[in-house]
C-alpha cells in the first residue's frame, strides 16, 4: 500500500518528461481550392515556395516569411515583401520587443515552449534591414531609419543575455536614412555610432545622394552537434566594382570598389565579439548536469523503491518489529517518491532548455554586404556591378537601375539568385519530407452545366383552355 503513491508519481513524471519530446511538424494538405486561392496572385518563380509556405504553418511562418519577402523583394515586388516581412517583424516582436511581455516570453521556460521560428539575431536584424530598404525605396527616409534602429536592438538579443550590438550596417544606414530626411544632426549621431564599431569604411559626404548596397556570397549555415548549434561559412567572399557614366563625358565612365560594410557569417559566428559556439557551450553544460542530477535521482527513487517494496513480513515477527518494518517502508516510499519528483523535474528541466540544436535557417541571404555612396546627377540612371572571384577573375557583371525617391537614390546589387533553391528552408521538416515530391493539387474539375429542360405541357390545362 505504502509504495503505490511512489509509482503513481513515477508514471506521471515519466509522462511528463516524455511529452517535452516532441517531432517536427509535418506538412498538412490544404484543400485544393484553398490552395489556388492563395496561389492566384504569387509570383509564378515562387508558387511552389509559397505552396510549402502554406502547408507547413505557423512553425515555419516568420522563416518562410523571410526567405519569400527577401525573395520578393529581389524580384521587384515590392508590395508583397512589405506583406511578408511586415508578417515576419510582427511574429518576430512578439517574443523580441523591449518590453515586459517579450521578456517574460524570453524565459528559458516558456521560450522552449515557443517552438515557432523565430530566428537567430543575425536573422533577425537582416528582416529589419529589407524592411528598412523597402522603405526607402519608397521614400519614407523616417520609418527607414526607424526600421534600421529596430534592427540594431535585435543585436543586442542573445538567449536570456544581452551584448553589446556590434552590427555596423544597421547605425550607417540609419545614418544615410537620416541624412536623405535631411536631418544633419541625427545622421552625424548615426555616423558617430557606426565609426565606433567600423574605422575604415568612408563615410557618406554631404552631396552624396545615391546609396550603393551590393550583396555577395551564401548564407551562413547552421549544424547540429547535439544541443550545440555550430555556424559554418558555407562559400568564397566575392568582391564588387561599380561603374557609371561620367555626367560630363557620357562616353566615359567612372568607377569605384565597392567597400565591405557587414559581414553577416561574422555576426552569425559571434555576439558581441563572442564565439557564438563558446556562448551556447555553457547553456549545452547546465542542460548537461541537469539531467545529470535527474539521472542520479531517478536511481535512488529505484533504489528506495526496492526497499519499500521488498521489505516483507517475517517470520516470528513482533507488534514492534511489523510496526517498525512498516515505518521504514513508508519512509522509503516517501523519498522515493521526492527523488522521483526531484529526478523528473531535473530532466524535464533539461529537456525545456533544449534537447536539439534548432538546425534551421534563412538559407537564401547573402554573406557579406558590400557598398559605398556617390554624388550623382538625375541623369545618371544606372549603375553597372562587376562581381569579381577572390582571385580577381570576373563572374558577372550586371546593369541596375537606380531607384530614386525624394532626395536620395538606391541601387540594390545581389550575386546569384534570391530564390532559395528549395521551396522548403533547411531542416524545417523531417529528413523524408524535405526529399518528398512537391505537388500542388490540381484544379477540382466543376461539372459542366446542363442545358435547362423546358417544362413539360399540363394537358388538363391545354384542354381547358381549347373548351369554349
Amino acid at each position: 500500500m505504502a509504495a503505490r503513491p511512489f509509482w503513481l508519481s513515477s508514471v506521471i513524471i515519466a509522462g511528463l518528461v516524455s511529452g517535452c519530446v516532441t517531432t517536427r511538424e509535418q506538412e498538412t494538405s490544404p484543400a485544393p481550392s484553398v490552395v489556388h486561392a492563395y496561389l492566384d496572385d504569387k509570383p509564378t518563380e515562387l508558387r511552389r515556395h509559397f505552396f510549402i509556405a502554406q502547408a507547413q504553418g505557423d512553425r515555419n511562418r516568420v522563416l518562410n516569411d523571410m526567405r519569400l519577402g527577401l525573395a520578393s523583394f529581389a524580384l521587384g515586388r515590392d508590395r508583397l515583401a512589405e506583406q511578408l516581412l511586415d508578417d515576419a517583424l510582427s511574429g518576430i516582436e512578439a517574443v523580441y520587443a523591449d518590453n515586459e511581455e517579450a521578456r517574460r516570453a524570453r524565459g528559458l521556460w516558456v521560450k522552449e515552449a515557443i517552438k515557432d521560428f523565430k530566428g537567430e539575431p543575425y536573422e533577425r536584424v537582416m528582416a529589419y534591414y529589407y524592411r528598412g530598404l523597402l522603405y526607402m525605396k519608397a521614400g519614407d527616409y523616417e520609418n527607414a531609419r526607424a526600421s534600421f534602429k529596430g534592427g540594431l536592438l535585435q543585436d543586442a538579443f542573445a538567449e536570456e543575455e544581452q551584448y553589446r550590438a556590434d552590427f555596423a550596417l544597421m547605425p550607417f544606414l540609419q545614418g544615410w536614412a537620416a541624412h536623405c530626411s535631411g536631418n544633419t544632426s541625427l545622421a552625424a549621431e548615426d555616423f558617430k555610432e557606426f565609426r565606433a564599431i567600423n574605422k575604415d569604411a568612408p563615410l557618406p559626404r554631404d552631396k552624396d545622394n545615391v546609396l550603393v548596397l551590393v550583396e555577395t556570397g551564401t548564407a551562413p549555415v547552421k549544424i547540429s552537434d547535439g544541443p550545440r548549434l555550430k555556424i559554418k561559412r558555407s562559400g568564397s567572399t566575392e568582391t564588387a566594382r561599380i561603374s557609371w557614366p561620367d555626367p560630363d563625358h557620357p562616353k566615359d565612365h567612372a568607377d569605384a570598389n565597392a567597400v565591405l560594410l557587414e559581414d553577416i557569417f561574422r555576426q552569425a559566428s559571434t555576439r558581441g565579439g563572442r564565439p557564438f559556439d563558446s556562448i551556447l557551450e555553457g547553456k549545452a553544460d547546465f542542460k548537461d548536469t541537469a539531467d545529470t542530477v535527474g539521472d542520479v535521482a531517478l536511481v535512488g527513487a529505484v533504489l528506495a523503491a526496492k526497499v519499500a517494496t521488498e521489505s516483507g513480513p517475517r517470520r516470528r515477527e513482533t507488534k514492534e518489529q511489523r510496526e517498525a518494518r512498516e515505518r521504514v517502508q513508508a519512509s522509503a516510499a516517501m523519498v522515493g517518491a521526492g527523488l522521483a519528483v526531484i529526478g523528473g523535474l531535473s530532466k524535464l528541466f533539461a529537456h525545456s532548455i533544449e534537447s536539439q540544436a534548432d538546425t534551421r535557417y534563412w538559407d537564401n541571404l547573402s554573406d557579406r554586404v558590400q557598398g559605398l555612396t556617390l554624388a550623382l546627377p538625375d541623369k545618371v540612371t544606372t549603375l553597372s556591378v562587376a562581381f569579381q572571384a577572390p582571385g580577381g577573375s570576373s563572374l558577372e557583371t550586371v546593369d541596375v537601375p537606380i531607384r530614386r525617391a525624394g532626395k536620395c537614390g538606391l541601387v540594390w546589387a545581389r550575386h546569384g539568385s534570391a530564390v532559395p533553391r528549395n521551396p522548403r528552408a533547411p531542416n524545417s521538416v523531417p529528413p523524408d519530407v524535405m526529399a518528398s515530391p512537391i505537388v500542388i493539387p490540381a484544379v477540382e474539375a466543376r461539372p459542366a452545366p446542363q442545358e435547362a429542360k423546358a417544362p413539360a405541357a399540363d394537358t388538363n390545362t391545354k384542354s381547358k383552355e381549347s373548351s369554349p
